[in-house]
């Protein structure tokens, strides 16, 4: 396993230049609906990327970037930034149990 190795072209090869030429300006597949007209082929060859990357690099390597990613919003939001999503994901899922509990209270009461 090659743990420095990213996947895809280097940066500034022809193969890089290949992908930024054909995600630049209108294409004819989006005027068809490409995979936003259809999400589950979206989902599914994300899907077998994910597979890919797995195969070829190792589980490790979506541990090392997650990290990386963590790092990186770290400096650029600051730690606070963890502290606000996490309250506002406390206050959903509060939310969401005294819906659920009234849901089922309200079930309760009509099978009486």
């Amino acid at each position: 396993m090659a743990e420095d190795k990213q996947p895809g072209p280097g940066r500034g090869s022809e193969g890089a230049r290949k992908i930024a030429q054909a995600h630049r300006g209108p294409h004819e597949h989006d005027r068809e609906g490409g995979f936003a007209a259809n999400p589950e082929l979206a989902k599914e060859a994300g899907r077998k990327g994910g597979e890919a990357v797995k195969k070829k690099y190792g589980p490790s390597f979506y541990r090392q970037i997650g990290k990386k990613g963590g790092e990186t919003v770290k400096q650029e939001r600051g730690s606070e930034f963890y502290a606000e999503i996490g309250r506002r994901g406390g206050e959903m899922r509060s939310t969401r149990m005294k819906q659920r509990k009234a849901e089922e209270a309200k079930q309760q009461k009509g099978k009486k």
